[in-house]
């Protein structure tokens, strides 16, 4: 019965304001923005945001409503100017409307706006994965599928060498897996369903209130209530999909990546859990197993004797030089287009001295997935249990699709066709495929089982450990909640390297995340040897946490469980698990794991303490209550050390000990220690 959303009062010439669309030369690319340039010079900015040439709506002319539909006709601040407007209950989920609105005059349109106010204090989650902080208030975000984001200048100046110029933007925003979805601390959500290239302002541009805008002729969102913001995600999630629930319980057991097979029985010899040997042989985008077809065979039932599950690799990328099977994409029609109807090429580039020649899959074509699902029977075939299912990121934004689609629009639901088409291609597997994705747009949680962070920063701050806590936790209100992140980072460039400390606290924290996966190598400039978890310096602390990780399972299923059947993540948010508590809703580098174990990783280099935050009731504290018994890996109680919550504390965090917390009655049930 009370207001959720107000339309902002405001028609002046500022993006910020009631309905509304921007005038000005006709845009490229049939509206779509096909030459989006991406940011090359100094810090991030955002040029595309248009701060003046609005017209806003003033009075409606005329409307209907009939059997929960409401139609509208809606005079602009532009005499010449009107809107068209249809509201009515969202078809796939109780609890939410659907929004259309066009100019019924599309000449000189380049976006369409829309402003609502925002309450004092008011918090703003979700938008996909994000390295810059989690509640967005005061930010402009661009939602655009890129690469990134870097570190600094002096990264992105590399890697604009690399990628192509479509592939990364220069924003401290900049992220693999957008998604324009909105999640508010007053327990509404709102989904900007466009697959163009849009923004939003959250109280950036005009104190109290917030906007979006698309670079369309028609925008369309959805909005979902509550009246809490764990429900608004409950229904978000039903509409647009979770993450698929067929899972192999291995999936939430230690990965490592190795040097060699022999790793893996060292590993299982000194009791250190292990679930997965995560190995990349190429399958795309250059066919790397040809020739080693029945090595690829011996491989994985070597590993499957160990008592382990086998990766390999993944991307939507072929190979012009990989034949027969870039010829036979080609005559099936499953490669994406140019604008004269050919084959689009264009060159990747591994590294400064690795390129290729290459096409990608298109999967709206008749015959993409189809194409696709060759190679993946293939590696299933083969052994494989799963694989990286890398990069999405790339699609160039003059290439058509088979349904016509193109510019921005194709580009960012390119990565759901992709990651969507590779789950319908091997749903006919006949055991669960732990394909890990790092990039994603709205829906393509549906198709992804597993969602890692991409390949962040070795590094404390700013796209390394502390913003691979904001990228949790931003995918959790976002409706991933599979998710784990690179242990260790994956660019070092010049000077930043991943010393023992470091390694350590991120091997803490991935302990505590959904999926644990180290990272053996990575981008290093210069080179150096990195720390791995079999060095004898870090195999206690790997096998502490591997120990504890594989014990959780049973609470990490629970969790699992209650994810895909409601949308509630398992890396949560406190917005999502104490909503009323204006505190816990403000911090962003603590998270519940599961229903009942608080966590605070230690990112701040040097720290032997952290502060965190207790919401209201009793608390156990782990490591002062719970002894861990190194000679075979046991968890057991001993006296508890119980906190009063609804207040900040600061806490003992010595290397290599993360701050968790158990809420007082709580049942955290364990698997034997001898499971490994």
């Amino acid at each position: 019965g009370n207001p959720v959303l107000v339309e902002l009062p405001n028609t002046g010439d500022g993006p910020s304001g009631s309905l509304g669309m921007h005038l000005g030369p006709p845009p490229p690319g049939n509206g779509q923005q096909a030459s989006l340039p991406p940011l090359r010079e100094g810090q991030p900015s955002t040029p595309p945001l248009r701060d003046t040439g609005w017209v806003h709506a003033t009075i409606v002319d005329e409307s209907t409503s009939e059997d929960n539909r409401y139609q509208a006709t809606l005079s602009t601040s532009d005499p010449e100017r009107l809107l068209e407007l249809v509201a009515e209950p969202d078809p796939d989920v109780e609890g939410a409307i659907q929004i259309i609105v066009k100019p019924t005059n599309q000449e000189g349109v380049q976006a369409l706006t829309v402003g609502f106010v925002a309450e004092q204090g008011e918090r703003f989650v979700g938008f996909g994965e994000r390295s810059n902080t989690v509640n967005q208030a005061g930010w402009d975000l661009e939602h655009y599928v890129a690469d990134g984001p870097y570190y600094d200048g002096q990264e992105y100046s590399v890697m604009a060498d690399l990628l192509p110029a479509w592939g990364t933007r220069w924003r401290p925003d900049s992220t693999y897996f957008p998604i324009p979805w909105l999640l508010s601390s007053r327990g509404y959500g709102v989904l900007l369903d466009n697959d163009e290239v849009s923004y939003h302002r959250l109280g950036s541009h005009s104190e109290n209130a917030w906007s979006m805008e698309v670079e369309s002729l028609e925008m369309r969102f959805r909005v979902f209530g509550g009246p809490t913001p764990a429900e608004a995600l409950e229904r978000y999630t039903e509409a647009v999909g979770r993450q698929p629930d067929d899972y192999g319980p291995w999936f939430f057991g230690p990965w490592v990546q190795t040097q060699s097979d022999s790793q893996i029985a060292d590993a299982r010899m000194n009791d250190v859990p292990t679930s997965l040997n995560a190995t990349y042989t190429h399958y795309l985008p250059c066919g790397s197993q040809q020739g080693n077809e029945e090595a690829q065979r011996a491989r994985t039932a070597a590993n499957h004797d160990m008592g382990v599950a086998i990766h390999t690799y993944f991307n939507p990328m072929i190979c012009v030089s990989y034949e027969p099977a870039f010829s036979a994409s080609e005559a099936a029609g499953a490669l994406m287009k140019d604008g004269d109807g050919g084959t689009y090429i264009y060159d990747y580039c591994s590294n400064l001295t690795s390129c290729f020649e290459v096409s990608q899959f298109d999967f709206q074509a008749e015959n993409g997935v189809e194409a696709y699902k060759v190679l993946t029977d293939e590696a299933i075939e083969h052994g494989f249990d799963g694989w990286m299912e890398d990069f999405g990121e790339y699609t160039p934004l003059d290439a058509i699709a088979a349904g016509g689609a193109t510019g921005t629009e194709y580009h960012n639901r390119f990565v759901r066709d992709y990651h969507c088409g590779a789950y319908e291609a091997t749903k006919d597997a006949g055991k669960p495929l732990a394909r890990f994705v790092r990039s994603g747009w709205t829906g393509s949680p549906a198709g992804s089982p597993i969602v890692w962070g991409g390949d962040p920063t070795t590094g404390y701050y700013y796209d390394g450990i502390e913003s691979s806590i904001f990228r949790a936790l931003s995918m959790g209100t976002s409706g991933v909640g599979i998710w784990g992140s690179d242990i260790g980072g994956f660019f070092a460039m010049f000077g930043r390297s991943l010393d023992d400390e470091m390694f350590d606290r991120w091997i803490a924290y991935g302990g505590l995340s959904v999926v644990m996966r180290s990272q053996k190598n990575g981008v290093q400039f210069p080179s150096y040897d990195r720390p791995q978890p079999w060095d004898e310096d870090h195999q206690p602390v790997w096998r502490m946490y591997s120990k504890l990780h594989t014990q959780l399972y049973p609470y990490m299923q629970a969790a699992a469980e209650e994810y895909y059947a409601t949308g509630r993540p398992i890396m949560q948010h406190h917005l999502l698990t104490h909503p009323e508590d204006v505190e816990a809703t403000g911090r962003d580098d603590q998270y519940m794991f599961g229903a009942d174990i608080l966590v605070a990783p230690v990112y701040v280099e040097g720290a032997i303490e952290r502060e965190l935050y207790l919401p209201d009731g009793a608390w156990v504290e782990w490591w002062r209550s719970v002894g861990y018994g190194e000679a075979g890996g046991t968890f057991g109680l001993e006296g508890a050390v119980v906190h009063e919550g609804g207040r900040s504390l600061t806490v003992s965090a010595p290397i290599p000990e993360i701050p968790m917390f158990v809420e007082a009655g709580a049942v955290i049930p364990l698997l034997s220690p001898d499971v490994f």
